[in-house]
């Protein structure tokens, strides 16, 4: 995946420079940095500067931009949602902690058997008492007898009546919808397929992205102080790729789940709201 930064040229030092700069800025023109790839300048917010970058992006096949403060142009930017894949065991504890239900049990929709999608399943295993995998998928009644040899517990099921049915949080790594199932009205999706097509009665809450706290200093935040920081942690986390090494990543730098995203902001009143109806 390839990451564009943004950033607001300013004059530097020297007759040079300024003249090349005011040029630029004259002539509105988009450019990228010659000595880091990834950066990319305007000299100013006019339209045509705008235009201009955006075909320069486009050229560059450039996936997501990661835009200065200030800076707003029609591209698509990082909106937390690859961060919410790294950060399902953390997202699960955020919401667990503001409903606290009964017992800690979570449900995966998952039809694709994946090396990544077995992580997850393990990973969620140790911050939960129990998992739920909800698949067509036969390969995964093999890997919970595997598991299960090695200590780790889950239960694999896909009985479209009965399987939601008592579901308080669902994690959708790929189901299009639930639309052939039993579940409640006023639960949580935690969704990183962004594909999935929500019933229309739904009244539960939708997460569909996160916002991460760090009280960390890191290296990006001084390179691009401008920016906002759950950007930039996020970019680093879609540079690294792996899923294993995000993992590292997330532990190394005790990353934490400050706020989780649907439409918009998830506010503590709909959690409220929820642990009211679950009881």
């Amino acid at each position: 995946m390839n990451l564009g930064y943004i950033k607001l040229d300013k004059p530097q030092k020297g007759l040079f420079s300024k003249f090349i700069f005011q040029i630029r800025k004259n002539f509105n023109l988009a450019y990228k940095d010659k000595t880091i790839d990834e950066n990319y300048y305007i000299c100013n917010l006019e339209d045509k500067s705008i235009d201009r970058l955006i075909k320069l992006l486009k050229k560059d096949n450039i996936d997501y931009i990661i835009a200065e403060k200030g800076i707003d142009i029609n591209y698509k930017k990082l909106n937390g949602s690859f961060a919410l894949k790294y950060m399902i065991p953390e997202v699960v504890k955020y919401c667990f902690r503001l409903i606290n239900p009964k017992t800690e049990e979570v449900y995966i929709c998952t039809n694709n058997f994946t090396n990544e999608n077995i992580q997850i399943i393990k990973d969620l295993s140790s911050y939960v008492k129990v998992v739920n995998i909800i698949s067509s998928n036969s390969r995964y009644l093999a890997l919970e007898k595997e598991l299960e040899r090695s200590g780790i517990y889950i239960t694999v099921n896909n009985n479209k009546r009965t399987s939601l049915k008592r579901a308080n949080i669902i994690v959708n790594l790929d189901f299009k919808d639930l639309k052939n199932y039993s579940i409640s009205r006023n639960i949580i999706i935690v969704d990183v397929s962004n594909k999935f097509n929500i019933d229309k009665g739904f009244d539960g809450i939708y997460i569909k992205g996160v916002k991460i706290g760090t009280n960390k200093i890191m290296r990006v935040f001084g390179e691009y102080e401008n920016f906002e920081k759950n950007q930039l942690i996020e970019a680093e986390m879609v540079k690294i790729e792996k899923y294993n090494m995000v993992r590292e990543y997330i532990g190394i730098n005790k990353f934490e789940i400050e706020q989780v995203i649907g439409e918009r902001i998830i506010e503590l009143d709909e959690f409220t709201r929820i642990k009211k109806l679950i009881g």
